[in-house]
């Protein structure tokens, strides 16, 4: 009797140390996991503190850009190891190619006032040339819509005009925002025929002006001392040759003499001939 008492207990005993090495085992790997996750969590926050530390937050703003009922983080980043700019929308990123010299700041614009979508203008300096960009957000990805040299005037008609420096005219040009099939938005240029220069000028030498857009029917000679002006500009490639194609050297415009004569001439021929009269503001 006293021999099945001693078993028992030899076995019970057995047990409980098998039981108690168990929970010891248990929790030695509970406490090499936690001890794990705890060294993940410092190494993550010294990554992120290292790369805050080469970052600095130069604007932010909060806006919903796509109606999705979430508000998005609009931020412009200055990478101190690459000392270059970022602008980002939540995780999306946008890079311009040119060197940012001095950031002027981001503005909220809607193109079309109808379709739920608010794009971003990024304002800012590149080699002493200011540079406007309307970017969009589709709540995935950011993408440059349009990149020109002067502020872009929008209405929220899916209408944008952008106005291009001629060196002694503006040329404005009109942009419409499509939408195609699989839903990519875009700003489309719709060409003119003619665009619009109303400058005045002096003849200092004269030179010829043509009926049409060739150099074959001549209307009349300019005189030196008389105010012409300069009406309008057709920039387009259709009636220049290959090798001149894209030279606004050869671009033509439709001069009126102070005869009320309207003539054809290329920049190229007459624009050494005049003085332009320079505007108030010019």
């Amino acid at each position: 009797m006293l021999k099945r008492i001693i078993t028992k207990a030899l076995i019970l005993l057995m047990i409980s140390l098998i039981i108690a090495l168990i929970i010891e085992s248990l929790f030695m790997a509970a406490s090499a996991q936690s001890l794990n996750k705890v060294s993940a969590a410092i190494q993550k926050g010294l990554k992120s503190a290292k790369q805050n530390n080469q970052r600095e937050l130069v604007f932010q703003q909060q806006i919903d850009l796509n109606s999705d009922a979430q508000v998005d983080t609009v931020s412009i980043w200055l990478d101190k190891n690459q000392k270059k700019y970022v602008l980002s929308v939540n995780s999306s990123l946008y890079q311009p190619k040119e060197n940012i010299l001095q950031i002027i700041g981001t503005e909220i614009v809607d193109i079309d006032s109808s379709d739920g979508y608010k794009e971003i203008l990024f304002h800012y300096k590149s080699n002493k040339v200011e540079k406007y960009v309307i970017l969009e957000y589709n709540g995935k990805t950011l993408r440059e819509l349009l990149n020109t040299d002067s502020k872009p005037i929008i209405d929220g008609n899916k209408e944008v005009i952008v106005e291009r420096n001629m060196d002694f005219w503006v040329k404005k040009e009109r942009y419409v925002l499509e939408q195609t099939a699989l839903g990519a938005r875009t700003l489309k240029l719709s060409p003119q025929e003619l665009y619009y220069v109303g400058v005045f000028a002096y003849v200092k030498k004269p030179f010829v002006l043509y009926s049409y857009r060739e150099q074959k029917t001549k209307l009349t000679t300019t005189k030196k001392g008389e105010k012409i002006e300069i009406v309008q500009c057709d920039s387009s490639n259709w009636f220049k040759d290959q090798s001149k194609k894209n030279n606004k050297m050869y671009d033509w415009y439709m001069i009126k003499t102070e005869k009320g004569l309207l003539g054809w001439a290329m920049l190229k021929d007459f624009i050494n001939c005049i003085d332009i009269v320079k505007t108030q503001g010019q």
